[in-house]
């Protein structure tokens, strides 16, 4: 890592949950009844097959966060991160081996992984930079972001986009949080002087209060994305929690 560390900046978002394709029309409470898949148009029908929507709204958001701040398709490094991963095939895979005689379906099977939305938008937007998919428990977005910003300071990535996303807890273990279906990416990057800059998270101050959400976004990680969108539109500066553990700097 150099001495002289670069400055990072916010560059565009993504947003795409049921009934909102944006955040705009999320902020502004219009909600389309025809928004209820994602329509991940790049990427070819025999791909799309039994894919999560997790799966979807990541792809669909990265794709989308990348163009809007104008970045190469290609190139642009990304971090997927996601509290609970592919969590409908794991209980649907749980329930086939259950009542199926032990058989699970191949295809399901290998979009179970972890990183399947890294290697479906990696493959079908031929992207060539640095991915990874990460796990962490209600501070993902923060530990993402980590991740990404790492990479940027570090001269290994000068385009970044941190997605992060869950999909609703199927039955039978929804009890254990009541966070709905919600992706968010985030596009940064170490070039011009557009967009709010910031820092690496750090550990939080106590003195900076973790602000309020939507109800839709309560309990889900990625309202520490929706915090940190939501502070830079509004011009804010200093820190900024993003959750009970983690906060970083606009400036």
């Amino acid at each position: 890592m150099s001495a002289s560390l670069p400055t990072v900046r916010l560059r565009g978002h993504a947003f795409w949950a049921p009934g909102f394709d944006s955040l705009e029309h999320f902020v502004a409470g219009e909600v389309d009844d025809s928004v209820k898949k994602p329509p991940l148009a790049f990427v070819p029908s025999r791909m799309r097959r039994a894919t999560s929507l997790a799966t979807r709204m990541a792809v669909e958001c990265a794709h989308r966060a990348v163009h809007a701040a104008g970045f190469d398709l290609a190139n642009t490094a990304t971090v997927f991160g996601s509290q609970h991963g592919e969590i409908q095939i794991a209980v649907d895979q749980m329930v086939m081996m259950e009542d199926g005689e032990g058989q699970i379906s191949p295809a399901r099977f290998k979009n179970s992984v972890h990183n399947t939305a890294a290697g479906l938008f990696s493959i079908t937007a031929e992207n060539k930079g640095f991915t990874t998919a990460l796990a962490g428990g209600d501070f993902t977005f923060a530990l993402s972001l980590l991740e990404g910003l790492a990479l940027l300071k570090a001269g290994d990535a000068t385009h970044l986009v941190v997605v992060c996303t869950d999909e609703a807890l199927p039955t039978p273990i929804e009890g254990f949080s009541s966070h709905r279906d919600v992706s968010i990416a985030v596009a940064f990057s170490v070039e011009g002087d557009a967009g709010p800059a910031l820092g690496l998270p750090t550990g939080r101050s106590e003195t900076t209060p973790v602000g309020a959400v939507p109800s839709y976004l309560e309990s889900h990680a990625a309202a520490a994305a929706f915090r940190l969108i939501e502070a830079a539109r509004a011009g804010a500066k200093g820190a900024l929690a993003l959750d009970e553990r983690w906060q970083v700097v606009l400036s």
